[in-house]
């Protein structure tokens, strides 16, 4: 299988969502058949190529496809979900096949 490279961290990476009581300033649900989709040369939008959080926001990437993704420097299993809250300012860039231009940009604000 293809291994696919997405954002994140930070990431998204698409609304403010709500999960079990607990608050996420953003949420990225990663679907079912979006490796396929992407080796099969789809262009996917599930991200925009910025977002911006404070210090103390919490992100969260839940991955439904039945591959595992690779979220900024983060894996996220198939099926599983991945949690970070942001600790300290600051700028995240990298690779995101998950977004328009294959690129994502986090800043987080003191």
């Amino acid at each position: 299988m293809k291994r696919v490279s997405l954002l994140l961290v930070a990431l998204a990476l698409l609304v403010a969502a709500c999960g079990e009581g607990d608050e996420y300033a953003y949420e990225l649900i990663i679907p079912e058949g979006t490796a396929a989709r992407l080796a099969a040369g789809e262009k996917i939008d599930l991200m925009p190529s910025r977002l911006t959080f404070e210090v103390g926001d919490t992100i969260r990437v839940k991955n439904e496809d039945v591959v595992d993704q690779s979220v900024g420097p983060y894996r996220v299993g198939a099926g599983q979900e991945f949690e970070v809250t942001f600790g300290a300012p600051g700028v995240y860039e990298g690779f995101c096949p998950l977004s328009t231009d294959n690129r994502y940009e986090i800043v987080v604000e003191g």
